[in-house]
């Protein structure tokens, strides 16, 4: 008898929606990441607030987490291999210990980062875009880095029969302290683990592997404040791993990435700000895979030919040893590049690179997965699955926030409005839960909703991110749709462009700090929190538009009755499987 749970955690939303798409299209059933809210008020940055650098030269960034291998590192990979890659395997390491292996430079000009830190949001841990939001996701840090998604979190606490291993480690680097190195270093730890431990009594002989693990988290996963010194924070990771559990590595990169991202920014307002010509600015964390995901993400500003992979190299090799080819360009140039969302690759794991063997979870059809505590599911869909989960990522020292349904476009899945506050989507512990993964070959697009308000959100005097009025642009679109298809007279439309709707204007909506505030959505509530009425008609649209000056308004139309010229043009745009409108 199966005692699987009837009750599923469902983290997506079907509902019959207008998709907007380059070219016309209709109503269809589609499918969005939860949470969702059609009247969420926009918690982007306006272009105000983002900081300029004007003076010349740019200030000097010194990436301190920025580590490539050391001469002896790949002799030390390459001897514990044999022993080890059983636990490896296991522990879901293989491909970040790997990546560790390739040389990637440390920008020379600092442009490439300084465009992409303007855009940079804290308080919703995306890049925002003129075009869009996109940020770095937990798929990013798995498939870049190498890192997984699935385990123990890194605060996992050591069992008391493991508490002796810590010790050892403890008393190693306390006699490193005393040596000359006067600091427990990364080359001392190589050094006294390479050359020392044949020196040592037998009870150390076996701390080998733990050691090895110590100097590959303080340098390529969690590289710390102090310049190239072994974090002791990371001991109890290192022990875990070396018995075979599983850590989830990729939340604590990612809030750790997240952390460094907004300290960069921080710095960057505030010196720009400063009469200081010259300064210099100091940051952490691993921004070689910030740049691996610029190079993935806009293709036009990486290295013109990336590495053909060898087999079983991770993919992070395609960069080893390169550089971009924009770098060199001006700050001017590589913002430019940025802001054009025909630049950006939304879905670049869907394409297949020759000897890259990672198992992708896009298949040629769509997929309706059911998760929890089934263990026959494949890695590779309960990867996915903890992918688009909304939830706090811990790291060793921070903890944030992650919103995967920002930015649902870059998983396949249709983009919707995001709400104001941060929902956690995230199942209990052994808890079922449903989730919806796109056919690889499926074009994102974004809803009608979410179109009008990342408008609202651009708006400033009435005037949208192209200086046309609203209403204008919303004609413009219908004209265009008419002639195509004939669906009505241009002059009809023209002439319900005159009419206004006074009976439903509301004030302004309050901008303020409620984009960090936190909110859970239980599983048994009702999808109809999130503002959406899973009753809605194929004739009927409800629609959030905006009038000339910057007033919201709701109606509802139908395409035999519209309501005004606005809602008419929302309810005849629709979508097909091509590439999302440029917004």
């Amino acid at each position: 008898m199966s005692t699987k749970k009837s009750n599923t955690f469902c983290i997506y939303h079907s509902r019959i929606a207008t998709l907007i798409s380059p070219n016309s299209g209709k109503l269809v059933t589609t499918h969005f990441l939860k949470p969702c809210s059609k009247n969420s008020t926009p918690t982007l940055i306006s272009p105000q607030t983002l900081f300029q650098i004007n003076q010349y030269p740019h200030p000097k960034i010194h990436f301190k987490g920025w580590n490539n291998p050391q001469t002896k590192w790949g002799d030390w990979v390459e001897k514990l291999t044999a022993e080890q890659a059983y636990t490896w395997n296991k522990t879901g390491i293989c491909d970040a210990l790997l990546s560790s292996l390739h040389h990637f430079p440390v920008p020379r000009n600092p442009s490439l980062i300084l465009a992409l830190i303007q855009h940079w949001s804290p308080k919703t841990n995306t890049f925002v875009f003129p075009w869009g939001e996109a940020t770095i996701t937990l798929e990013d840090v798995m498939i870049l880095g190498g890192f997984s998604v699935l385990g123990e979190s890194v605060k996992l606490p050591l069992s008391s029969d493991l508490l002796s291993i810590e010790a050892k480690l403890i008393e190693i680097q306390r006699r490193i302290l005393k040596s000359k190195s006067k600091k427990v270093s990364h080359n001392a730890w190589l050094k006294f683990f390479k050359e020392g431990l044949e020196e040592e009594k037998c009870d150390l002989s076996n701390l080998e592997h733990v050691g090895f693990l110590c100097l590959w988290l303080s340098r390529f996963v969690f590289p710390s404040c102090s310049d190239s010194v072994i974090d002791p924070r990371v001991f109890s990771i290192a022990i875990h791993l070396s018995q075979g559990k599983r850590m989830a590595l990729a939340s604590s990169v990612l809030a750790s990435i997240y952390h460094n991202l907004s300290l960069l920014k921080e710095k960057l307002v505030s010196s720009s700000s400063s009469s200081v010509k010259d300064f210099d600015v100091k940051v952490n964390g691993l921004f070689q895979l910030v740049q691996q995901w610029l190079f993935e993400r806009f293709p036009i500003l990486g290295p013109k030919y990336p590495n053909e992979l060898k087999k079983g190299e991770p993919r992070a090799a395609r960069w080893h040893k390169l550089n971009s080819e924009s770098e060199h360009a001006s700050f001017e140039f590589i913002l430019s590049k940025l802001e054009s969302g025909e630049n950006f690759v939304w879905r670049p794991y869907v394409l297949d690179l020759k000897n890259w063997c990672f198992v992708s979870h896009y298949k040629e059809s769509e997929q309706f997965v059911n998760d929890g505590s089934n263990s026959d599911l494949e890695e590779e869909l309960r990867c996915f699955g903890v992918c688009l989960c909304a939830d706090e990522v811990i790291g060793l020292d921070c903890v944030e926030m992650y919103m995967p349904y920002r930015v649902t476009m870059q998983f396949g899945i249709d983009q919707d409005v995001p709400p104001n506050e941060f929902i956690v989507m995230s199942p209990c512990y052994n808890e079922n839960f449903s989730f919806y993964v796109p056919s690889k070959y499926y074009k994102p697009c974004v809803s009608l909703e979410y179109h009008n308000w990342w408008k609202k959100s651009k708006v400033i005097e009435g005037k949208n991110v192209d200086g046309l009025d609203l209403v204008d642009d919303v004609v413009m679109i219908a004209k265009q749709y008419c002639e195509d298809e004939n669906h009505a007279s241009i002059a009809s439309i023209e002439n319900g462009s005159k009419r206004k709707s006074s009976s439903n204007n509301e004030s302004k909506d309050n901008e303020g700090e409620s984009g960090t505030k936190r909110r859970v959505l239980k599983k048994n509530e009702s999808s109809s929190i999130c503002g959406f009425n899973n009753d809605i008609g194929v004739g009927d649209c409800e629609v959030l538009f905006m009038s000339g000056k910057g007033e919201k308004q709701l109606g509802v139309g139908s395409y035999v009755n519209p309501l005004d010229v606005e809602d008419y043009a929302c309810t005849i745009l629709g979508t097909s499987s091509s590439h999302p409108i440029s917004i």
